[in-house]
């Protein structure tokens, strides 16, 4: 386990720098497992830090599967993960060296005709309100702008819209911790409301 100062979400891209001995270790036992791609879970930390342990960590979070490692001569290593599925601690273990637990992998719930609609009309607000941002500052608005459209929500889904917006980690936990569509769709709207209030403020 890896406890972090943000909530990983399911098909986001983290770049991690390992420095400390006890997550290298953490690291070389993962790339040392034979059954599955190599990964570890990620879990926001609720109270602390990440250096040093002694922090207090959220229960739901997500598996990083290692895609890429890197390392340097001082023992430093680069390690690129992306998110895949959700899970929920049942038991935190000692740590040995690293953070360790038994997990439940969380299945998707699925997702009904009128919260497929919810969602799209989520996708055209929040597009409508990063347009203006970008408007409200006087600068282009950039070529790869997502679309936030019914076909980026095939490819992306409401995690991948989250981790493409300017939310906290509170936001980002509530929506890993929702047990369905309609409860995601009710959290990043108000999430979104709140960047909405933001550029208004600033503008």
């Amino acid at each position: 386990m890896f406890p972090l100062g943000t909530a990983l979400l399911p098909g986001e891209v983290l770049p991690l720098r390992i420095f400390e001995p006890r997550y290298r270790t953490m690291l070389d036992d993962c790339l040392a497992v034979a059954d599955g791609p190599p990964r570890f879970g990620v879990v926001l930390i609720a109270r602390g830090s990440e250096v040093g342990g002694g922090d207090v960590r959220h229960d739901v979070g997500t598996f990083a599967a290692i895609d890429r490692v890197s390392r340097d001569p001082g023992g430093l290593s680069y390690v690129h993960c992306v998110g895949t599925r959700r899970f929920r601690v049942t038991e935190w273990l000692p740590d040995d060296p690293y953070p360790r637990a038994e997990v439940s992998v969380l299945n998707e719930p699925k997702t009904n005709a009128a919260a497929r609609a919810d969602s799209i009309a989520l996708g055209v607000r929040i597009r409508e309100i990063v347009v203006d941002a970008y408007t409200r500052r006087g600068t282009p608005i950039p070529d790869d702008l997502p679309s936030f459209d019914d076909a980026d929500l095939d490819d992306a889904g409401l995690f991948g819209w989250a981790a493409r917006l300017p939310i906290g980690a509170a936001d980002r936990q509530s929506l890993l911790e929702a047990p369905d569509t309609p409860a995601r769709i009710a959290i990043l709207d108000d999430a979104v409301e709140g960047f909405a209030a933001r550029i208004a403020f600033d503008s």
